[in-house]
């Protein structure tokens, strides 16, 4: 990291699906990941959200397998026909590790 960047954790770039919910629970959208830290993320959408807007996510990474984040958005940047929003993490469960045994469907 260079003595301008203000992250807190280094980012990893990550091209995976995030699915977003309300602080309900209610699926408002899906979007693509672009970058993932242990402090937060960016991700892309086509759909708005205000900046300070509290967030649900649901992200699959094949070294941490899923994980269900509470997240509040931080910043926002158009970007073609969507936006780029900036996260940090309220909290992060690891809901199916990396490597878990999956039971069949049936």
């Amino acid at each position: 990291m260079n003595n301008k960047d203000k992250r807190r954790a280094q980012r990893e770039r990550h091209d995976s699906v995030v699915e977003i919910f309300s602080p309900a629970g209610k699926l408002l959208d899906s979007g693509r990941l672009i970058d993932f830290s242990a402090t937060g993320a960016a991700f892309f959408s086509v759909n708005a959200m205000a900046n300070g807007a509290r967030l649900r996510l649901r992200i699959r990474l094949l070294e941490k397998g899923v994980l269900d984040i509470s997240a509040q958005v931080v910043w926002t940047r158009k970007e073609g026909a969507g936006n780029l929003y900036g996260l940090k993490f309220d909290s992060v469960q690891n809901v199916y590790p990396a490597g878990e045994l999956k039971r069949p469907f049936g």
